[in-house]
Formats: structure tokens, sequence, C-alpha cells
């Protein structure tokens, strides 16, 4: 006849194999948590002095690996190692958090993939011509910080663009006739949108020799600066010199009254000078210079240079 003990052991034991089966799919911290309270409340009903008998039959129902034992008042869980994670799944991981950097972390980050191996220098960033890392004082192993070169890049775009419109709305006041004309179809801002969308109907030469039309009007409108006072002047005292005057009111006829016929000149020729008169004077005489420039007739005058400081 079996004992209280193992009436209780088997009763127990069959609730604690329901349980297993029960959740089975469950990690096993779980189940043995599950296993460990129906123990608990079944003892509640058992003297606390008799516990370790009916404990003892409950083990022998058990004599494998599937034997527990009660749970101590405060358990500590167990630690489970998280999963390791391959090189692709931490690349993944790091690509898709790359926003929580800083613009100096992405920079230490980027150098030491470099330094790896994993990312060739400078490898798809903008970068700069040697000739130009030369002027600029930069050494070809450099790093340029590609946010900063993006934001100058787009304030001299601005600034050329700018300075493209207005150098040559100028040049059609001044001189609408005028041989040296851009293209009709020619759109500056327009054609640099197309060429950086890669466009491929837009070629880097056509950009260079839009670029190269605009310098040389800018530099022939400079050049032409300095003499155009200087032509001016010129013809001013060919015209007013008191010399030039008296000579051509003293050819022919009797040298009466010569300083009243000279005055008379002087009045007849400075009714001739206005403001309309002399802004086309200085204006032809900036064409006619600029246009000799850019053709190529005054090879001799160099383009506009930075003065020497002194």
């Amino acid at each position: 006849m079996q004992s209280e003990a193992s009436s209780w052991a088997q009763e127990v034991a069959g609730r604690l194999r329901m349980l297993q089966t029960s959740f089975a799919d469950d990690p096993p911290v779980t189940r043995a948590e599950y296993l460990v309270e129906e123990i608990e409340r079944s003892l509640k009903g058992i003297v606390e002095n008799r516990r370790r008998e009916y404990l003892d039959a409950l083990a022998c129902r058990f004599p494998g690996p599937e034997r527990v034992g009660t749970a101590p008042s405060d358990p500590t869980p167990a630690v489970v190692e998280p999963a390791k994670k391959t090189v692709e799944e931490l690349a993944e991981e790091l690509l898709d958090r790359a926003d929580e950097f800083t613009n100096e972390g992405k920079e230490r980050l980027t150098r030491r993939f470099q330094a790896a191996g994993l990312l060739s220098a400078r490898e798809g960033m903008l970068d700069l011509p040697p000739e130009l890392r030369g002027k600029l004082g930069l050494n070809p192993e450099q790093v340029l910080d590609e946010e900063r070169l993006t934001k100058l890049l787009a304030a001299l775009l601005e600034m050329v663009a700018t300075l493209d419109n207005l150098i040559w709305n100028l040049w059609k006041t001044i001189a609408p006739k005028s041989v040296v004309q851009r293209d009709p179809g020619d759109n500056f801002r327009r054609t640099i949108g197309r060429y950086l969308a890669g466009d491929r109907e837009v070629a880097t030469l056509q950009i260079k020799q839009m670029l190269e039309k605009t310098r040389q009007l800018l530099a022939g409108l400079l050049s032409a600066i300095g003499p155009t006072g200087e032509s001016y002047a010129r013809h001013h005292l060919e015209t007013f010199a008191p010399e030039k005057i008296r000579a051509s009111v003293e050819t022919g006829g009797f040298l009466t009254n010569v300083e009243q016929k000279c005055w008379r000149r002087y009045v007849t020729l400075a009714a001739e000078l206005n403001g309309p008169a002399i802004e086309k004077q200085i204006v032809d005489t900036i064409v006619t210079y600029t246009e000799e420039i850019i053709s190529g007739r005054k090879r001799g005058a160099p383009e506009p240079t930075r003065p020497a400081r002194p």
C-alpha cells in the first residue's frame, strides 16, 4: 500500500510532466519556472517538517536529468549569452545606425576602414586634381572634408553663375551689335544642372568653352578700364588744348582778333560736350578695346592681375 508521500508524489509528477509537454516550445528557463511554481503550490498543504519526505518521494519519480528541486527563495536568473552575430549582420547594423555618428565620428570610422583595407582612399568621395591640391597647399594623401567641399562647390557655382549672368547682360547693354556674343541657346545655370545630373548630351568641353568665353569677356572689360581713361584724356586734350584751337582759327585770313576767334571756337566745341556724348565715347572705347583683347589683336595687353604689395 502506497504511503501518503508516494501518492502525493505520483500526482505531482503527472502534473509536472503535463506542464513539460504543454510548454515544450518555451525556453528552458521559462519551463523551469513553471515546474517550480507547481511544486511550491503542491507543498502548501504539507506540514513543514514533512516536506523533505514528500520531496524525496517526488525526486524518485525523476531519477534522470529531469529531476528538479525546490527553487530558492530568491533565485538568481541564469545568464543567457546572446547569440554571436556574423560580420555581415554587424555591418548592416552599423549602416542602419550611421545617422547617429557625428561628423568627427564618421571621419574616424572612414580612416579606420581605409587602414583596414575595407575602403580605398577617397573612393566614392569628391576630390581635387593633384595640381589644384598643390596650389591650395594640400598634400596628395590629405583627406578632404567632403561636407565642406560640397558647400564650397555650391558657393562657387552660385558666384560663377551670378557673375556670368551679370557680365553678359552688361555686355549686351553696352555692345548690342558686337561680334562678341554668347550663343542664343546657352543658359549657364541649366547647362550646369544638366551636366551635374549626368546628361550625356552636355560634354565637359562644352562647359569649359562656356567658362572660357565668360573669362575672356571679364578679362577684356577689366583690362579696358585703364586704357579707356587714357584714351578719353588724349581725345579731350587733342580737342580742347589751346594750341589746337589756336591752330584751327589761324589757318587762312587775317590774324586779327585771334583771341576772340579762339574763344568762339572753344564755345562751339564745348556745346558738343555733354553727358551722353562723353558716356558714348567712353563706352565705345571700352567695347573696342574689349573686342580687340578677345580677338587677340591686342596680344601684348596682359590680363588684369593683383597689384603687388608695397
